[in-house]
């Protein structure tokens, strides 16, 4: 059990939402609306979402979504699963300058490490797709992008 007790430290979710907060920000020039936050790390951590996950941007979220019934099923139960390991991570971010609350949203101060530069794979993986799903995030509206995918807001 290393490997679950290292995907959820809130140090490895705040890395991981600094880099689709900032992925998110750089793409919309504009911050990241707060309650999209909480979708980053249930696409990001499940090995099964995460190995879904298309290689670039180009496929929308929609798009995504509809092409994964079954992972859009169950995503409503994993968000609310990892709410409070967002929250900690949200707060570990927050705590170490990782990520800055600004009043339209949330922004990344400073460039995450690239996901080259992480320790192993799985780790390059995970910082790889929660990019991804920040650019996803900075093109959908908050409100549609939970709806999307059955989460109420």
């Amino acid at each position: 059990m290393p490997e679950a007790r290292a995907l959820f430290n809130p140090a490895f979710g705040a890395y991981l939402l600094a880099s689709g907060i900032h992925a998110a920000a750089k793409k919309a020039e504009r911050p990241l609306p707060w309650p999209s936050a909480f979708l980053i790390l249930p696409l990001v951590l499940p090995a099964d979402t995460r190995g879904s996950l298309p290689a670039k941007s180009t496929v929308t979220l929609t798009a995504w979504a509809n092409d994964h019934p079954r992972l859009q099923a169950a995503f409503a139960e994993r968000a609310a699963a990892l709410t409070d390991y967002t929250r900690a991570s949200l707060r570990t971010a927050l705590r170490h300058h990782a990520i800055e609350v600004v009043p339209a949203g949330l922004v990344c101060p400073r460039s995450p490490k690239p996901a080259s530069a992480a320790p192993g794979q799985e780790v390059a993986d995970c910082a790889r797709a929660a990019a991804l799903v920040g650019r996803w995030l900075a093109v959908t509206d908050p409100t549609r992008a939970f709806t999307t995918l059955g989460v109420r807001p």
